[in-house]
Order: structure tokens, then sequence, then C-alpha cells
């Protein structure tokens, strides 16, 4: 927040025309402050990828179509941003012989999938090479996306430089949003979580049903706040990133709740995964579609880590999205003849969707499958005495967090479905310019309180965002 607040103070005064070439080095002083050696690896990979384009578009001159031989580079390319990616993954869960264990650049999953996507598109013809190299270094190290994205593409982010218009009344009240998400609500519903999952074969019944339930509430405000932040500092910064969120919880299919949740993610696959396997195996009928949604699945799993409980993640997840592949036919002609059921069924395919989440994210969250399995086994034992296990529970945690927790997420359920922040936008559009300054300084004042009396608040070990780590 520190070094946001100073680099925006400089950044607004810089000239337009050398935001771009300032982004890039806030960017990298950013990504240096966590390790220098990391940085060097990324700026090694960007120069390869923006060298690597442009001799495929055209060998000789780096100019025009590609060549003949120039398809064929850009897929090696992509071939090689993979097995980077694939590289710094295996030797963060197995010793390189002499090295040891390497730890995961900062942002690898996000850049390298920007770098994959880029390339993929010049083969396709989808967007030409980039031209600027300061541009596109920008892009691929944007510091407000490297710690949790959204995976924005070339095509949405480049046009946008060098950035003209700083969307402060956008920006700020989206950062505030964010922040509101992580500390009052994820941070809250967290210590119940956290010793429900560390503790999970000493406890039983309504206990663990409350942690598995709570543990996707508690990832939807942590990631969602932190992709707010992402897209607040953006727009703070003349840059508009892609959403990464849109209510999933109210999802009535698990395909559904995919197109809703981790958008950028999910697109990205479909595009490049699912979408291409999908065409190659077209003539395989049913299996063809089994194959590429289990493979696509799988992906999004193991993209998080190569550990099995991130791969059984997604092998259950593909075990949704077939059987609701293999039977909307049947689905689809049962509400065709009971219209008035459809309103219910929407309803009840959202409930039942957050539990076929839930229960797919006990392996997302758990240490081992075998606590995961254990944990789903032993869920319904002793239900009986629901209001005795949940007093045990509420004293080892406290009940306050978890009731601002609870409180908070009720908030963003209903701000989220009525969006007062778009009818505020038309609104600050048609003010004077004084108060439009006066509105943006009133808010950051408004920030900088509102951080320091939840901090206040809230003390205690520091709580990193969930999605850091990937």
């Amino acid at each position: 927040m520190l070094f946001a607040a100073l680099a925006l103070v400089f950044y607004r005064l810089c000239p337009a025309r050398y935001r771009a070439v300032v982004l890039l080095l806030l960017s990298y002083i950013f990504y240096c402050t966590w390790s220098l050696e990391a940085a060097v690896w990324l700026a090694g990979v960007t120069l390869l990828t923006f060298f690597g384009a442009r001799l495929a578009a055209n060998p000789e001159s780096l100019e025009g179509e590609p060549s003949k031989h120039g398809k064929w580079l850009f897929l090696i390319l992509a071939v090689l941003l993979a097995g980077y990616l694939f590289f710094f993954k295996l030797a963060a869960i197995a010793a390189v012989p002499g090295v040891g264990r390497i730890a995961l650049p900062l942002g690898l999953s996000y850049y390298t999938f920007k770098l994959i996507s880029y390339v993929l598109d010049c083969h396709w013809g989808k967007i030409e090479p980039e031209t600027r190299i300061v541009s596109f270094a920008s892009y691929v190290a944007f510091f407000p996306q490297l710690m949790g994205g959204p995976i924005q593409r070339a095509e949405s982010y480049l046009p946008q430089l060098p950035p003209v218009r700083l969307a402060v009344a956008e920006g700020l009240p989206r950062i505030v949003w964010g922040l509101f998400k992580k500390i009052a609500v994820a941070d809250q519903l967290g210590l119940t979580v956290n010793y429900v999952y560390a503790n999970m074969r000493s406890l039983h019944g309504a206990q663990l049903l409350a942690g598995f339930l709570l543990f996707p509430l508690q990832l939807y405000a942590d990631f969602s706040g932190l992709t707010d932040i992402a897209i607040g500092l953006g727009l703070l910064l003349g840059i508009r990133g892609p959403e990464n969120f849109n209510r999933p919880f109210t999802a009535s299919t698990i395909t559904e709740f995919w197109r809703r949740w981790h958008m950028t993610l999910t697109g990205w696959l479909g595009d490049y995964v699912f979408t291409p396997l999908r065409m190659a195996t077209r003539n395989a009928g049913t299996a063809s579609v089994v194959f590429s949604i289990t493979v696509n699945t799988v992906a999004i799993g193991l993209w998080h880590g190569f550990t099995w409980g991130y791969l059984v993640f997604g092998l259950v997840h593909s075990a949704y999205l077939v059987t609701e592949a293999l039977t909307w036919k049947v689905r689809a002609r049962f509400f065709r003849k009971n219209p008035n059921l459809d309103g219910w069924g929407s309803r009840l395919g959202a409930v039942m969707v957050f539990f076929l989440a839930m229960i797919a994210f006990v392996f997302f969250r758990a240490v081992h499958v075998s606590d995961a399995a254990w944990g789903l086994v032993h869920v319904w034992d002793g239900l009986g005495s629901v209001s005795t296990d949940l007093g045990v529970l509420i004293r080892a945690v406290s009940l306050r967090p978890l009731v601002i927790g609870l409180i908070g997420f009720a908030c963003i359920e209903i701000g989220e479905r009525f969006r007062p922040d778009i009818w505020m936008r038309k609104l600050y559009a048609t003010w004077p310019g004084w108060a439009q300054e006066m509105f943006g300084a009133t808010t950051m004042t408004l920030l900088v309180a509102a951080v320091y009396l939840l901090l206040l608040s809230n003390p205690g070990p520091d709580r990193p965002f969930i999605y850091e780590a990937f």
C-alpha cells in the first residue's frame, strides 16, 4: 500500500507520453523488492518472447506475415514457455540435483499465461507482434496483477498505452471494496476455517461442516478482494483490467459456476486448451467431450500446484462437468415440458452447486488428500449434537470474528447484486471539476482511515492473500 501510494503520486505528475516507461520501472522496482534473481528471470523470458514473436512473424525483416517456418517458431516458443512454467512448478516440490528446491518466482503462473496467450494469438493471426518493447515489458510485469491476476490479454492491455485517463473515481472505491472483503470478511472467517482444517481429525459433524461451508466464502472474499484491489490500482494507473468474478454462488450449474469464478483463468484455458482439444478430437463423439473437459479441469487444478489435492480437485470438477454435459438434453427437455419448475430449478441448482463446489474445495484446502477424505466421511458423525459441537467450536475460535465475517459476506452479496458503484459512477460524471477533486480527496482520506482502523482492530500475525501462493 505504501509503494502504491508513492508510485501513484509520481505517476500522476508524470507526462502521459512517459507513463509506459514509468509503469515498467515501477513494476520492476516492485518485483525487485521480492527477488532480484526472479526479476532477471522475468526480464529474460520477456525478451525471449518479444524477439521470438517478431522473428517468427518474419525471420528476415521482423515485419509482415509469418513465413512458412514462422508458424512453427511460434509453437516452439509456446512450448518453451510452458516448459519454463513446468520447470519451476516441479522444482518447488522436488529438489533439483545440486541445487535443492527452487522457490516459485512471484507471479509465475500469471505472467507465463500472459506470454503464452500472446504467442498463440500471434500464431493464429488474432494480433500482430508488438513492436514497442517497453510497452510489451510493462504488460508482462504490470505490478497490480502480478500476485493474483486477473490474467489480462495483450489485445486488451497494449492499446491502452500510454495511459491518458486516470480513473480515480472508479479506482479508489474498488480498492476500498477489495480491502473490506479481505480484512472484514476473509480474515475473520479464516480464523474458523484455519482451526477446522488444522484440527480436522479431532473434530466431527457440525464442526467439520462449519469449516467446509465457510472456506468457499473465505476463498471468494479473499481472492475477489485481491482482484478488486488489482483492478482498482490499474484504474488509478489508467489501465482497465478484466473482471474475474461475477457472483459465482448464484450459479445454478457447475458450468455456469466456472463461467463466473476466476473468469480470466477459465477463459484462458477454454480458448487455449479446451477448444483446440475439442476441435482436434471432434470426430470421437462423446469421448471427445469427456477427454477435453477432463484435461481442462485437471489443468485448472494443477495450475495451482503439482499436488495430489489439486489433481483430485480438478478430477472432481471434471466428473461434475462431464455429468452436466451428458445430461443437458434430458434436463432441457424436462424444463421445456415443465416451465413452471424452471425458477425453482435455478434456486435449488444454486444450493446444489454450492455444496458440490464445497466438496471439491475440501480437497483444494486440506493438506493431504487422506485428510480431505477423512473429513468428508466423518462430516455426518454426531449431527444430533449440533448445538453442543458448534458451541465447542465457537469457544475455540471466538464468536465475534465469525459474526463479523458472515455479516460482511452478506454485505458483499447485497453490494454485488445491486452495484451502487455503477450509478455512483454515472452521477460522478455530471459533477463539476472541483466536486470530483473533493470526492477523490475525501475517498482517499476515508481509505487511509479505514485501513488503519481495520488493522488496529485486527491484531495478530500477517495474513497474506491466499492466491499469492499461486
